[in-house]
């Protein structure tokens, strides 16, 4: 991802040269590698408890515990539930009761002998054992279910942990951009004294409000992503678009960043690299995913009600039969009791039942290879995510400890140099905007190894806390 401080017409680079012209005067932004920023002490970064502060964990309670998406979720497995004992349950009886045989046309109760008030009650009975395929087939439903509760809990999860890293990365870049400012303009006045006396060309002037301008295009546009990353996170939370938001880097990002790295991290030779610092490594993430992902939970559930269904269909081959029984009273002759049992006749089976095992067959065997297609798939999802997280702490890693040290070292040269009359104006601010590019990278892919853990973790289907550990 691009660097924001990238972009634009200008780049804040004078200020940086006005520390060996204008000693004093200015103050370098960015000096301090963006790790110690992220992880600062208490006088940067308010204490834990902070009313400020909107910490990520208490952000993700209570989105899991108001949105609307996953109360319509819980809702749908409630629904689920409520269909298990139905599936279950045998059909409902019948019962008739009324008169009988009665004569027309002046309704004499008494002058026939067959007339009767009768009472009956039938009773249906599916064939055998197919009440409980149909019960495990919504047992198994009602699983998939859940796991789909859990699925849209992660998606809420993933896309507030994205907007809120988001957030936390403007809300820094803004703090840099507004100190860059000010020294800035500080540069300019300093600039433009320096050149009332002839110390400095007027093209330092014009170029520190180049540079000016460069800096103001830059904050609109942070405050445009600073706003749709904040109604991005208030929505999820149902809250109103321009609450404010005081974002805290999570723990668990703070860890990751100051562990060593794992084995394979950093090295010439082509090797598989794991995370290291107490993490999984990739086959324990892989078969954790394959544990704990909710889609694939809910896939092999699907599979397994399709799989009852099948047996539900078979059995429903076979003929199902009614009970009956009667009582008959009659005002003029014995009272009547009869009984009866009746049974279905498939004579429609080869269009009807047959059928119905063929669709339930082929339904499973679908079901099955779609469960067996999203475990090669989040094995992908996981090995890609966990090599994107690798990526992102060797770049950490190479800025920190390599190439800015190298870039500091640079500069101080040049520094020198120009202070000796053996180096340019020019040459000098090259040296300095290569620093300074450095360490924005670095401040930028620290909040990028944030929202990389997060993907990781939904990858995997679970936060990658010390439960997971080694």
């Amino acid at each position: 991802m691009t660097s924001t401080f990238t972009k634009g017409r200008g780049h804040p680079v004078l200020l940086l040269c006005a520390l060996l012209i204008f000693p004093g005067t200015l103050v370098l932004p960015g000096g301090a590698d963006a790790r110690a920023a992220w992880t600062a002490a208490p006088e940067a970064t308010p204490p834990l408890g902070d009313p400020d502060q909107d910490t990520l964990d208490e952000l993700l309670a209570e989105a899991l515990a108001t949105h609307p998406e996953i109360q319509a979720a819980r809702s749908r497995m409630d629904a689920a539930a409520a269909r298990v004992p139905q599936a279950g349950a045998l059909p409902d009886p019948n019962l008739f009761a009324g008169l009988m045989y009665v004569p027309l046309p002046d309704f004499d109760l008494s002058a026939e002998g067959m007339t009767m008030f009768s009472v009956q009650v039938g009773q249906q009975l599916p064939p055998r054992g197919l009440r409980g395929a149909r019960e495990r087939a919504a047992q198994a439903e009602l699983e998939a279910a859940r796991a789909e509760v859990e699925r849209v809990e992660w998606s809420v999860r993933l896309r507030l942990q994205e907007a809120y890293f988001e957030l936390l990365l403007i809300v820094e870049a803004e703090e840099v951009h507004h100190r860059t400012h000010a020294a800035l303009e500080a540069f300019a006045a300093s600039a433009e004294a320096a050149f009332t006396q002839g110390l400095a060309p007027q093209q330092d002037i014009l170029r520190a409000q180049t540079e000016l301008a460069g800096i103001e295009e830059h904050l609109a546009e942070l405050r445009q992503r600073r706003s749709v990353a904040r109604a991005e996170v208030n929505a999820l939370l149902g809250r109103d678009s321009r609450a404010p938001i005081h974002p805290v880097v999570p723990e668990r990002v703070v860890r990751l960043l100051e562990a060593e790295p794992g084995p394979g991290i950093l090295t010439s030779h082509l090797m598989d690299a794991e995370l290291g610092a107490g993490l999984p490594t990739l086959r324990e993430l892989e078969e954790e995913a394959l544990k704990r992902r909710p889609e694939l939970a809910s896939a092999r559930y699907r599979a397994e009600a399709a799989d009852h269904q099948v047996e539900a269909a078979r059995r429903d081959r076979r003929p199902g039969i009614s009970l009956m029984g009667g009582y008959a009273a009659r005002s003029a002759r014995a009272d009547m009791f009869s009984a009866g049992v009746s049974i279905d006749l498939p004579i429609f089976r080869g269009r009807k039942q047959d059928q119905a095992v063929f669709e339930a067959e082929h339904t499973f065997e679908s079901s099955r290879r779609e469960a067996a297609t999203l475990e090669r798939e989040i094995r992908r999802e996981v090995a890609e995510a966990h090599a994107d997280l690798i990526q992102a702490r060797e770049q950490v890693i190479l800025l920190e400890e390599g190439i800015i040290p190298q870039a500091r070292a640079t500069v101080e040269s040049a520094s020198g140099a120009y202070r000796s009359g053996e180096s340019s104006f020019v040459g000098l601010m090259e040296v300095y905007a290569v620093l300074f590019r450095n360490e924005i990278q670095l401040a930028h892919l620290t909040a990028e190894l944030g929202s990389r853990l997060v993907r990781l973790e939904r990858a995997v289907g679970a936060e990658l806390s010390r439960e997971e550990s080694r």
